[in-house]
């Protein structure tokens, strides 16, 4: 295989592996890197799956089973590895390795112990094709609070036995897993390696092959990346002449445009807004002579500088400045077009207005977000900003009851999160081999208690909004015509079952509400507002 940066840092994490997982006293690794590794480690961990890329004699099985509580967990968890085992049988059979592990069964019990037990039989089926089997815990999503770590002690006090490693992942940045590390001493340690994925990219880079001017613009854009993490703007702005020499040599217009906006973005992360400011406008100009010539990427480089320019008026503490820009931005977008970041200027002109005290101007602006929405298909919206700019246009109207919302939906998941923690203790109390009936009992109760609360607080806020003015009622109703016909405001209160209102086990509270369309309606032209032009910072 051919010597690259990326298998160099490829090998120094599979080095890194094999020399904390050889100590058989340990069996909880947590991999800590820099966050910008992690897709680096995501393809380590999908090498060891194949033959072709495998250099490591463990099996490394991801598992992203969501966390709610631990019986939940272990019950989805089991189940999940049985679906994964079955949807690989053909590469199973192609790999020779011989199937008919029973995965889990009735005997498991729907705790860490019962995963344990699982993961264990796993390793007895088919011990002889791996070494170790690497257990890597990654669940999409965990319930607030300490549940997880408490289920990882319950799974270590299983007495994992020595051919199983559970494995978690944080970064160096947010060391998550610090507590586990600690309560476990000697049964658990990091793991890191010296990986560098800036230094990975420039080397790329430079290793890219070939010659001529495109492999010294890649080195150059590479150098740029780094200097922008770690270096000063001086050096960025330096590094950037010769790549802005380059392009301007080569006719490579929207890469000047590329190149200026990494100079901006220099200047903005240490703060200086005028400079920022003026580097965006060198990007913009650099677009629009591309946009002149056809290049095709050259409207969306345009859209950039504008939004680029308008996060630096708003940085410098201009919201004026700073709206007039997203509207530039906003119609830029719409020439391409590009209907969500049309969407989301309308909406940063409307919030910008609304701090400087321009209710008027900002609730124009909002509403015209609104009217972006409308032809989108619903899964689009979904996808925008449209959420945030009707919670905007509430908030403006009425910021009084819009606390009182938030409040709701505050209480309602300090509620639910009170009960999942009960229900959590219930499970627990009942031991590594807790019976099922009794699991059920608890599932049970714990469904009814969180439908009642979620009931009891889509009635108090359907009770806020129909109290308000006529306009704030309109504003509702464009959200449960444009996004769920439950929509209440922000944040989201879902259904804690993931249940659809058709099969909700109490009726949705929401009443008629009056019509919006009027609010859809276009308004009357009115002259454009003044070119943006001048850097006076304040």
């Amino acid at each position: 295989m051919q010597d690259t940066p990326m298998l160099r840092g490829l090998n120094a994490l599979r080095d890194a592996w094999l020399e904390a997982s050889a100590d058989s006293s340990r069996r909880l690794l947590v991999w800590r890197l820099p966050a910008t590794a992690s897709r680096l480690l995501a393809a380590f961990f999908e090498m060891q799956r194949h033959d072709a890329g495998r250099d490591t004699p463990d099996y490394f099985l991801r598992i992203d089973t969501a966390y709610e509580l631990g019986f939940r967990y272990s019950r989805q968890l089991k189940q999940d590895l049985l679906d994964r085992y079955l949807a690989s049988q053909d590469d199973l059979r192609a790999q020779q390795v011989p199937l008919g592990w029973r995965g889990p069964h009735e005997a498991h019990p729907d705790s860490a112990q019962g995963v344990v037990e699982v993961l264990e039989s796993f390793i007895e089926h088919h011990g002889e094709h791996l070494r170790l089997l690497a257990a890597v815990l990654e669940p999409e999503r965990c319930v607030p609070g300490e549940g997880f770590e408490r289920w990882v002690d319950a799974a270590l006090a299983a007495g994992p036995g020595s051919r199983l490693r559970l494995v978690l992942v944080d970064t160096e940045e947010d060391p998550r897993w610090q507590p586990l590390l600690e309560r476990h001493g000697k049964a658990a340690r990091v793991v890191s390696a010296p990986v560098d994925m800036f230094a990975i990219a420039r080397d790329t880079a430079a290793q890219s092959g070939g010659r001529g001017p495109e492999v010294l613009y890649r080195q150059l854009l590479a150098d740029l990346m780094l200097l922008l993490e770690r270096g000063s703007p001086s050096q960025v702005v330096a590094r950037a002449g010769r790549a802005q020499g380059l392009a301007q040599r080569h006719g490579w217009q929207d890469q000047q445009s590329v190149v200026q906006m990494m100079v901006a973005g220099a200047w903005l992360k240490h703060g200086d807004h005028g400079q920022a400011i003026n580097g965006y406008r060198q990007a913009r100009s650099a677009a629009e002579g591309a946009r002149a010539s056809g290049n095709p990427a050259a409207p969306e480089l345009v859209m950039q500088s504008w939004f680029g320019e308008a996060g630096c008026w708003l940085a410098a503490k201009q919201p004026e400045r700073a709206a007039q820009t997203y509207l530039q931005a906003s119609a830029s977008a719409a020439s391409i077009p590009h209907p969500m970041f049309a969407l989301e200027g309308q909406r940063m002109a409307g919030w910008c207005q609304l701090q400087s005290g321009q209710r008027e101007a900002a609730r124009t602006q909002l509403l015209e977000a609104i009217r972006i929405a409308k032809p989108l298909a619903p899964a689009d919206r979904k996808a925008t900003t449209l959420p945030q700019a009707l919670w905007d246009l509430l908030q403006l109207q009425d910021a009084r009851r819009c606390e009182s919302l938030q409040q709701v939906a505050a209480d309602y998941l300090q509620a639910s999160t009170g009960l999942l923690e009960k229900a959590d203790a219930q499970g627990r109390a009942l031991g590594p081999h807790p019976a099922r009936p009794a699991l059920d009992a608890i599932d049970a109760e714990l469904d009814a208690a969180l439908e009642r609360g979620f009931h009891r607080a889509q009635q108090e806020r359907e009770r806020l909004i129909q109290g308000g003015d006529e306009f704030f009622r309109k504003i509702v109703a464009v959200g449960r015509d444009f996004l769920d016909p439950g929509w209440n405001g922000l944040p989201a209160i879902e259904h804690p079952l993931d249940h659809e209102i058709p099969v909700w086990s109490e009726p949705p509270a929401m009443q008629p509400l009056p019509d919006p369309s009027g609010l859809l309606q276009p308004p009357a032209a009115a002259p454009a507002g003044p070119a943006v032009t001048g850097v006076a910072v304040a």
